[in-house]
Formats: structure tokens, C-alpha cells, sequence
């Protein structure tokens, strides 16, 4: 009766053990290098000042005090909605450094595991397109493999983002924008105001879900302004376009 009972409890660890291998060894084969399931479903950012955005006095001491501020954008769609604000005491060129150097984002920006540019190209109307690889480990067991297809719009002092389709990511769909202007009252001083709205494919659990739509708003906020406080020469991008009219 032992050896039985211990046959039938070795089997079914066995298969177990065997399952989650198999299921490993599906991720790791995962074919990124094909189309993605659709063309995008969340609604774009445009480039430029966040129109429905109004910060109040209480907003203002907060950002006074350093602390990052979560606003409710009207009318998003389908995911996200918020965007968080920071001042940061450095000048705008100096955020920008921190923001668009993608490359660099592994070991600054809290569970990115990996952040590569896989094409760089400058248009002929003054903005930049960047292509980036980015693998986010949110918690133990979930980590997400996406390819983003940035806009940086030197005029509109704008970075916007989406997936790029021609290639399949983990999460379903993703729009993003940042944007900078001078601060309204500080002198070489920048207020910082990002958006990034993010739908997941199937059921997740509540940690995640928790992180990306909350917690990683202010988390990115506040790694840019701990980089571009600590380091507020601006460091020269070579691919990066100065600002100036689109070209006929």
C-alpha cells in the first residue's frame, strides 16, 4: 500500500514537473519576429501639452515638494487613463537625455530587464523614430517581452509610442507619451508629464495589473528625475533631430 501511494504521488509530481518544463521551453521558443494579432485598439497619444490636464493648489504643493502627482485623464479608452507629473530641477534638455536614451534603461529603470534599439531612423519632417526591445519583470514568474515603436517630436518637446505591430508582443497593445515642458515658475527646471496606457491579454493577477496601471507611472517619473537631477549636463544623442520646420 506505501509503494503504491508513493508510485502515485512521484507520477503526478512527475508530470507536473514535466508540464512546467514543457511550458518553459514554449516561452523560450516564442516566434517575436511575426505580425502581431492586430494593427492596435487603444487610442494613440498626440504629440503636445496634455489638453484636459488642470493641476489645483494642492497639485502644485505636492509637486513643490518633490512628490509625484496622479491625474485622471477624461474620455481614455479601455485601459490606463492617468497621468503622472513631476517637477524635476534640471533643465528639459537634460530630461531628455535620460528619457531617450533607451539603451541605457536597464540598470536605471526599476524591472527592466532588458531595453535595446533594433532601428533608429531620423524623418524627413524633424522627428525620429525609434525601435525598442524591452523585457519588464513585474513580479516573480511574469515578465513581458514587447517591441515599441517610439516618435520623438523635438518641436513638440513630445516622445509618443505604440507597439510596433510588425512584430508580436506580450502585451496586447500599448500607447504611451511623455512630455516636457519649462516649469512655470523655477528657472532651468523641467515639469515632467507622462501617459502610458497598457491592455493585457487573458486574466492576470491583481499584483501586476496593480503595477503597470499605478505603481510604474510614478516609478518612471521618479527614476527620471533621480538620473537627470544626478547628472544635469545633457549628454549628446547622436541619432537625436534638433527641432525644426518639416522639410516639403
Amino acid at each position: 500500500m506505501t509503494n503504491s501511494r508513493f508510485s502515485t504521488r512521484f507520477v503526478t509530481v512527475a508530470t507536473v514537473l514535466v508540464a512546467l518544463v514543457s511550458c518553459q521551453s514554449c516561452q523560450c521558443r516564442k516566434n517575436y519576429d511575426v505580425p502581431h494579432a492586430h494593427q492596435g485598439v487603444l487610442s494613440p497619444y498626440e504629440p503636445g501639452p496634455f489638453q484636459s490636464l488642470e493641476l489645483n493648489k494642492g497639485d502644485e504643493k505636492e509637486l513643490e515638494a518633490g512628490k509625484p502627482v496622479m491625474k485622471q485623464q477624461q474620455g481614455s479608452d479601455l485601459a490606463g487613463g492617468a497621468i503622472c507629473v513631476q517637477d524635476v530641477d534640471a533643465p528639459k534638455a537634460a530630461v531628455w537625455s535620460q528619457i531617450l536614451d533607451l539603451d541605457s534603461y536597464k540598470g536605471k529603470v526599476p524591472k527592466v530587464n532588458e531595453c535595446k534599439n533594433y532601428a533608429v531612423q531620423q524623418n524627413a519632417d524633424g522627428t525620429t523614430t525609434m525601435k525598442t526591445k524591452m523585457v519588464v519583470g513585474v513580479i516573480p514568474g511574469y515578465a513581458y517581452t514587447s517591441f515599441y515603436d517610439h516618435t520623438y517630436h523635438p518641436e513638440k518637446d513630445s516622445l509618443t509610442w505604440r507597439l510596433d505591430y510588425d512584430k508580436s508582443s506580450d502585451f496586447d497593445d500599448v500607447a504611451g507619451h511623455w512630455h516636457l515642458e519649462d516649469h512655470p515658475n523655477k528657472p532651468d527646471c523641467t515639469r515632467v508629464f507622462y501617459a502610458c496606457d497598457i491592455k493585457l491579454k487573458g486574466k492576470v493577477p491583481g499584483p501586476v495589473v496593480n503595477f503597470l496601471s499605478k505603481t510604474a507611472l510614478k516609478t518612471a517619473t521618479s527614476w527620471v528625475k533621480k538620473e537627470s537631477e544626478s547628472n544635469p549636463t545633457p549628454k549628446r544623442l547622436a541619432f537625436l533631430v534638433e527641432a525644426s520646420p518639416a522639410k516639403q
